[in-house]
């Protein structure tokens, strides 16, 4: 199934990405999903883009020329923990100052599914737009639940 895309230009983009958001409070996505074909690579953007920027990397994704689906799940979680998995040291930093005075933090978690065959090229196309990928296991997977 392919998906529509515009650009401000209102050119249209055949797009193979699939994208999905979970907004079922208190349900747990991945206990659904087959991984005996598929895998699952969590999309981080530590680099500081405008949001101009960011929408520029993400229409991006949506020329990837295979199949793959973006799943989005809000989550809420301790700000300590968001803050000490950033690498970015400025983001990390603003962070630290939001920690001082919100204990939760409430952030949307992206995940990219694909097969085995598709991820090294996927990851490749993701990694030079700035995006950075983390397998995660099966296991960690399934224990996330979708909260806001």
């Amino acid at each position: 199934m392919d998906n529509l895309a515009t650009k401000k230009n209102k050119e249209v983009i055949q797009s193979k990405l699939m994208i999905q958001v979970f907004d079922e409070q208190g349900s747990y996505p991945f206990r659904s999903l087959d991984f005996s074909n598929k895998i699952v690579f969590e999309m981080f953007d530590y680099t500081l883009r405008t949001p101009l920027e960011k929408a520029d990397a993400f229409s991006q994704l949506l020329k990837v020329p295979f199949e793959w689906n973006l799943w989005i799940l809000p989550v809420t979680e301790k700000t300590l923990a968001y803050q000490q998995a950033i690498p970015e040291l400025k983001s990390a930093a603003l962070l630290d100052m939001l920690s001082s005075i919100k204990d939760t933090i409430q952030r949307d978690r992206t995940f990219i599914i694909t097969t085995l065959q598709q991820i090294k090229s996927i990851a490749k196309f993701c990694k030079n737009l700035g995006f950075t990928l983390k397998n995660l296991e099966q296991r960690e997977l399934e224990n996330i639940r979708v909260s806001y």
